[in-house]
């Protein structure tokens, strides 16, 4: 009898579970919305990783990239230019890939170019990536808060 009830409690277990096939997880999407850089960072002789301030033209906005939910995204970078501050703006679409925001724009020549900037760390509020500076050759580290 114990077989029985066994057996039937095994089958009847088994045939009461419900697929998941229904269950969709949406990732959250810590990427999208205004990042303004704090701090830059370089690597230094001792192989140390420094991080200091960053400090904008006076009278400038702060460098920031604006990563919009639709995958485009505009960086601002504020410069002072005979004592007026400019906008040297790039705009493009992104792409996140593993670890990786890819950044597509044309440049100066017109001609298709990207970015690829790697994630240290991601959190709702603070973004670490680094990338290599085409001209110098460099390793650069970035800390970026996002504007609420």
């Amino acid at each position: 009898m114990k077989k029985i009830f066994l057996i039937l409690f095994t089958i009847s277990t088994l045939l009461s579970c419900e697929s998941d096939d229904g269950i969709t997880y949406t990732t959250p999407d810590y990427i999208s919305g205004k990042w303004v850089l704090n701090q830059i960072g370089s690597i230094n002789a001792q192989n140390v990783l420094v991080y200091q301030n960053y400090i904008n033209g006076e009278g400038c906005e702060k460098n920031n990239y604006l990563f919009n939910s639709n995958g485009s995204y505009e960086k601002n970078e504020y410069q002072l230019v005979d004592a007026v501050c400019q906008n040297l703006q790039q705009i493009g679409t992104y792409e996140v890939n593993s670890n990786l925001i890819i950044l597509s724009y044309f440049n100066e020549e017109n001609q298709n170019a990207t970015i690829d900037l790697t994630i240290v760390t991601l959190t709702y509020t603070e973004i670490q990536i680094s990338y290599t500076d085409k001209d110098t050759n460099e390793l650069v580290f970035l800390k970026l808060k996002k504007d609420e």
